[in-house]
């Protein structure tokens, strides 16, 4: 009595989480900016470029992901969104950054007045 049994072996496609910031950059889990390499002669996919950990080799966080990957992502209707979600953060800075503008021109105001008020004392 004889038995067989056949296997088939499943690959399942890796889910790849990556962070990509307001500025277009693609990070690593250090949160630091991911840096672009070109895979070498012993890669099958010589001369592809790929988002690598930038403290690598030392404290490398095994970041990986190719920069194909990403594009596609960002070619279907993402980028949008992307560019949306930058322009919104750079209103909120530019009206942040009237509102110190006008605290500031209020304080310069006062400290002149002050100095006015100081010298017509003496």
């Amino acid at each position: 009595m004889s038995s067989s049994s056949s296997s088939s072996s499943v690959r399942k496609k890796q889910i790849r989480i990556f962070k990509v910031g307001v500025d277009g950059n693609v990070y690593c889990n250090h949160d630091m900016v991911a840096i672009t390499r070109v895979a070498g002669s012993r890669s099958t996919r010589q001369g592809h470029e790929f988002y690598g950990c930038p403290l690598w080799p030392r404290l490398d966080c095994k970041f990986f992901i190719w920069k194909e990957e990403v594009d596609a992502m960002f070619s279907d209707g993402c980028n949008q969104k992307l560019l949306e979600s930058k322009n919104k953060a750079l209103e909120m800075k530019i009206a942040n950054l009237k509102v110190k503008k006008t605290m500031l021109e209020e304080e310069n105001k006062s400290l002149k007045q002050r100095l006015v008020d100081m010298k017509c004392n003496v």
